[in-house]
């Protein structure tokens, strides 16, 4: 009976992690969709804007998550130093809906 409980939850864990992990390639393709990475990389600042897990660090604990969801949104300045986001009408459109899922998707890279 132990041997069938663990090996339920062992199951359960592991279809967890496949879990998230596909939900973080749908995410990694939003990302490329929405042309997040034709800027920003995925580790490190880069000359043109700051990589994911800079971006994550500098906003750890999400008390900033309505600011970058905007910030995602509609671009601007003064976000990160000199680096300048491309306004909203010369990108792709992201929703809110994506631009949440997207900061979410940054915001875990602190985690990691």
């Amino acid at each position: 009976m132990k041997t069938a409980i663990a090996s339920m939850a062992l199951v359960g864990l592991l279809l967890g992690a496949s879990s998230a992990s596909a939900e973080s390639d749908d995410i990694q393709q939003l990302a490329e969709e929405k042309q997040c990475l034709s800027c920003h990389a995925r580790d490190d600042d880069t000359p043109r804007a700051p990589g994911f897990n800079s971006i994550a660090a500098k906003y750890a604990g999400g008390e900033m998550r309505g600011y970058l969801v905007e910030v995602v949104m509609t671009g601007g300045e003064d976000h990160w130093g000199s680096a300048t986001m491309p306004d909203a009408d010369e990108r792709v459109e992201v929703s809110e809906e994506e631009a949440g899922q997207l900061v979410d998707w940054i915001l875990s890279k602190h985690e990691e």
